[in-house]
């Protein structure tokens, strides 16, 4: 990367005066090492001389001013030569002597995007040089695997040659500065489009965007590809059709021979990501049909089927989204049946969601009308040879089935059992009502579990006096039951120890502050250490003690400094050197205050001056 060294990153121009996002941290000319490129020039002297001889900006354009230097006969060169030093001149950033960072697009799970003029294709004449730049954010490059993340995303994306999947070009870095070239769209992405629909999109319009979506995600996922990290700002509405982007962690179900697992960086978005990607399970075609489905409600309706909430969340409240107006009973099943948060019962494909959702490709009219004439006659030779015994019989079996599995309190069976039926009838009473209550039942079943294992980490929580952790899981079992006795128990008993332990605090917390005015400082060391054993790890308690560890070592110093002294004074007193012992005294009483020997001396020496001073006669 290339870069004008007397600016920093943080002036680099771009594009409507807009500073290059911060959080992309680009490295500084000046940080490659230029002696040891070697001279494209060849054995040309003379081209070598001039380009050492350039001014200072010029010296600074690295391999690429030199390589342009050496072939100035070629026009293309040449105007790429001048759209480098334009680039130095503005501030501006240019990535691996080759992409000129002109402006910010935006921001994906992985890094920022930018605007860039490719210079080898200035130089190949091309009327269109512009690229998509994707620059490694600082935090995701500190990731032992982002380097590896990032090539995966560009290798496997670039497999993806698709009308509704972004074009990747190449993979590449720059020093530390890791980052992929992609086509460059022109458009607006899905979600500013939901933003500026709070009501939906036309359903026509709405309709064409989710086709172009899932045949790009069929696609991928005939591939072995999984997005994982589908969501309205990774999809793009452009001229020629919707687009999905930024496969950034995106992950092999077929698994590679390095078994790297780019989910390790733990990249995707709460508000459409899958129960199954909360639990670290394995990537799924069924975790894009669920965060499809997301969008597709979005699109419709403007907003989110679980107001926003994730997956378990969304489990552990029950949450079910309400119907969309406009859509018929068919395309809402497969809407409903693809936002289902547990995956047993979601819809598995995005094939299989989008012929339910929007029908079968169309077909030419002849043979439309050839096959619905055939599945009409076979329609009437099977009611005519059969009637509907067996239906009813198949209807009969199923619901016998279900009543025994709800029996057994197998809801899952039960909720299988209705669904055959209801596939039949839509409109079977028996089995719409065992569905419902068995999913009721099931849902109850979950929540007590949940909640027995919310109380059972909660008790544990007390029993060491970890009263945070007490009122956390308790607040979660309330969430799910507020009328749970036991967990409004806990809490209001935690809530008490809690009170009593804050309370206890200050006190000790006074009086260590009132041994420390008193300079009494091993009480006051005593009462931080029983405030430290109410709050581990409380500042204020272990700044207290320490100051009274360090006051209780400079006292000793002190008293060492003043006994030495009180000695010497003594010495001065056997000599009969009052000055002397009095002066040490005093000497001494500087550092310890009131201290016994020390006064102990200077009243003796002075006694004795005094005598002496009496015995003196002058005649």
């Amino acid at each position: 990367m290339t870069k004008n060294h007397n600016n920093t990153n943080k002036d680099s121009g771009v594009e409507n005066d807009r500073p290059v996002d911060d959080a992309t941290v680009l490295s500084n000319a000046a940080d490659h090492d230029e002696s040891n490129v070697p001279d494209e020039a060849g054995s040309d002297g003379e081209q070598s001389s001039n380009a050492i001889k350039e001014s200072q900006p010029q010296a600074r354009l690295t391999q690429i001013g030199r390589h342009l230097k050496s072939q100035e006969s070629q026009a293309g060169f040449e105007q790429a030569k001048r759209d480098a030093d334009n680039a130095l001149a503005e501030k501006k950033i240019i990535l691996n002597n080759r992409f000129v960072l002109e402006s910010t697009i935006g921001a994906g799970g992985m890094g920022a995007v930018y605007r860039a003029q490719d210079l080898r294709r200035v130089e190949a004449r091309d009327t269109d040089p512009y690229v998509a730049i994707k620059v490694l954010k600082g935090d995701f490059k500190q990731h032992p695997d982002a380097f590896i993340a990032l090539q995966r995303e560009a290798s496997r994306s670039s497999k993806l040659a698709h009308p509704n999947i972004v074009t990747v070009h190449d993979f590449d870095r720059d020093g530390e500065t890791v980052f992929m070239t992609m086509q460059l769209l022109q458009g607006d992405d899905l979600d500013n489009l939901i933003k500026t629909h709070s009501k939906g999109l036309p359903k026509q319009q709405a309709f064409k965007i989710i086709d172009d979506v899932c045949r790009g995600l069929e696609f991928a996922h005939e591939k072995g590809i999984i997005h994982c990290d589908l969501k309205p700002a990774n999809l793009f509405l452009a001229e020629d059709g919707a687009k999905v982007l930024d496969f950034g962690i995106a992950r092999l179900a077929l698994r590679t021979q390095d078994h790297f697992d780019a989910g390790k960086i733990g990249a995707f978005t709460p508000g459409y990501a899958s129960l199954e990607m909360f639990n670290g399970d394995d990537p799924d075609q069924s975790d894009d049909v669920f965060a499809t489905a997301i969008i597709v409600y979005e699109l419709l309706s403007g907003k989110h089927p679980y107001n926003g909430q994730s997956a378990p969340v969304a489990l552990a409240t029950n949450m079910q989204p309400a119907p969309i107006d406009g859509l018929s009973k068919k395309e809402w099943r497969a809407l409903s049946n693809a936002l289902q948060i547990e995956k047993s019962r979601r819809t598995k494909t995005i094939k299989e969601f989008r012929q339910a959702f929007m029908g079968r490709s169309k077909r030419p009219l002849v043979y439309s009308v050839v096959g619905l004439s055939v599945a009409v006659l076979a329609s009437l030779a099977y009611i005519f040879l059969f009637g509907n015994q067996q239906l009813e019989r198949k209807i009969e079996e199923n619901i016998a089935s279900a009543e025994t599995c709800l029996k057994d309190q197998n809801f899952s069976c039960v909720i299988n059992n209705a669904n055959v039926i209801l596939n039949i009838d839509p409109q079977h009473q028996q089995a719409n009502a065992l569905l419902k209550n068995a999913r009721q039942l099931q849902f109850e079943k979950k929540s007590r579990e949940t909640i027995n294992e919310l109380m059972n980490q909660a008790n544990q929580c007390f029993d060491s006096s970890n009263f945070n952790c007490v009122t956390e899981h308790t607040k979660a079992v309330l969430a799910i039951d507020a009328n749970h006795q036991a967990a409004n128990d806990l809490a209001q008993l935690a809530t008490q120890q809690q009170q009593t332990i804050s309370l206890n605090y200050t006190k000790a917390m006074q009086q260590a502050t009132t041994c420390f005015d008193r300079n009494d400082f091993s009480c006051a060391i005593e009462q931080a250490e029983r405030a430290l054993a109410l709050k581990q790890g409380d500042e204020q308690a272990l700044s207290l003690k320490q100051s009274a560890n360090y006051s209780i070592a400079q006292q000793k110093s002190a008293l060492e400094k003043a006994s030495g002294i009180v000695e010497d004074g003594r010495f001065c007193l056997k000599k009969f050197d009052y000055s002397c012992a009095i002066a040490k005294a005093e000497s001494a009483l500087e550092f310890v205050a009131e201290y016994p020997p020390a006064v102990k001396l200077k009243n003796e020496a002075q006694k004795a001056m005094d005598n002496a001073k009496k015995s003196i006669s002058i005649e």
